[in-house]
């Protein structure tokens, strides 16, 4: 069994890393040589991707923004899990903002600008909004949050979208497989802390029940809409006792990296199964457990304060440290949910040491 990964990064390299056990071979393809690259069993160079696709029995993507070319050849030979609309609905967030109001499930209010200056005007004329890139961005990039008081600063004169400003309790965020058969599980929601529109930390599961189990409906409705295969994740605000959709990824995500070590089974064995035709089973929650992102620093002379019986480290192996650049991870895991929050806190003045706004 071969698997084809487009894309480099550390999700790849993580999903190779789970599946190692299992006897199966995974070809990377790429435009640079990433962590994936490195540990694949063959690593593929773009102008090399129909060699590529016909090797692999089935191909998946390790993120949305990878060469367009080779999504399109393997989904013309019928190998692209999850297919190619669930990615082309990504690449534009007005499409995919169009999709998930049409077919009746939560957003926010929002207009399109072809411009900075309208989509100033706009936010402004919310009384507080969100401008957001339609193409590209993530991370927070091309996002600029706007209200009656911001003086107008220019930016790009590309496509926006602008969401009206959601206030929000919390964040949050589901991790759910399905696979041809229109089998569906999914993982325990957790809550998410973002600062600058990345996140920092996460833990499972979401105290409250009710937002939970609408989190799960609207997750199971979305990927039937796209007649899904694989693992998506999809982000949420929580706003009393409802859930607004922020955005959907399809694919292994940030806020599922928890699984590696408090759950039955991984998001990426989930996703890796799903894609190649394996049983997905129900995971089970073990326990509390969550992520500490290590974001723009290396973690030199601090691992021994960082391990410990509860903590596991993820260290993605990237060429260079950058600010705002996710290097690793740290899992956490506890019988106690307020336990792994003091935890993080601890964590994080270990790991960012002169401050986490001078690393994000």
């Amino acid at each position: 069994m071969i698997l084809g990964i487009i894309g480099s990064g550390q999700l790849g390299y993580m999903m190779i890393n789970t599946m190692r056990k299992y006897p199966m071979e995974f070809y990377v393809i790429d435009e640079n040589k990433g962590p994936a690259g490195y540990i694949a069993d063959k690593f593929f160079y773009l102008n090399d991707y129909k060699t590529f696709v016909n090797s692999c029995d089935y191909v998946t993507f390790e993120f949305e923004q990878v060469d367009e070319t080779v999504l399109k050849y393997a989904g013309e030979k019928n190998k692209l899990r999850p297919d190619i609309k669930s990615v082309n609905l990504k690449k534009d967030r007005l499409l995919e903002k169009d999709f998930l109001r049409n077919n009746n499930l939560p957003v926010a209010e929002y207009e399109i600008a072809d411009n900075y200056k309208k989509a100033f005007d706009i936010a402004q004329s919310f009384g507080k909004g969100v401008i957001k890139s339609r193409h590209g961005g993530y991370d927070g990039k091309n996002q600029y949050f706007i209200d009656k008081n911001t003086k107008y600063i220019g930016h790009d004169n590309i496509p926006y979208v602008i969401e009206k400003f959601i206030d929000y309790d919390y964040e949050a965020s589901i991790i759910a497989v399905r696979n041809e058969n229109k089998d569906f599980e999914f993982f325990d929601p957790s809550f998410n802390y973002n600062k600058n529109g990345i996140l920092i930390y996460n833990i499972a599961p979401v105290k409250n029940n009710n937002i939970s189990s609408k989190m799960i409906n609207i997750a199971k409705t979305l990927m039937n809409k796209l007649n899904y295969i694989g693992v998506m994740g999809i982000e949420f605000y929580a706003v009393n006792d409802n859930v607004i959709i922020n955005e959907y990824s399809p694919r292994v995500h940030n806020t599922g990296h928890h699984t590696l070590s408090g759950s039955s089974i991984s998001q990426f064995e989930e996703h890796v199964r799903s894609v190649m035709n394996l049983k997905i089973v129900k995971p089970v929650l073990f326990k509390p457990s969550g992520i500490l992102n290590i974001i723009g620093t290396d973690i030199n002379g601090k691992i021994n304060k960082i391990i410990d019986n509860k903590t596991d480290i993820y260290w993605y192996h990237k060429s260079e440290v950058r600010r705002k650049r996710k290097m690793g991870h740290i899992n956490i895991y506890d019988d106690c949910y307020d336990n792994i929050q003091k935890k993080i806190n601890e964590l994080i003045n270990i790991v960012y040491e002169n401050g986490l706004d001078n690393y994000i």
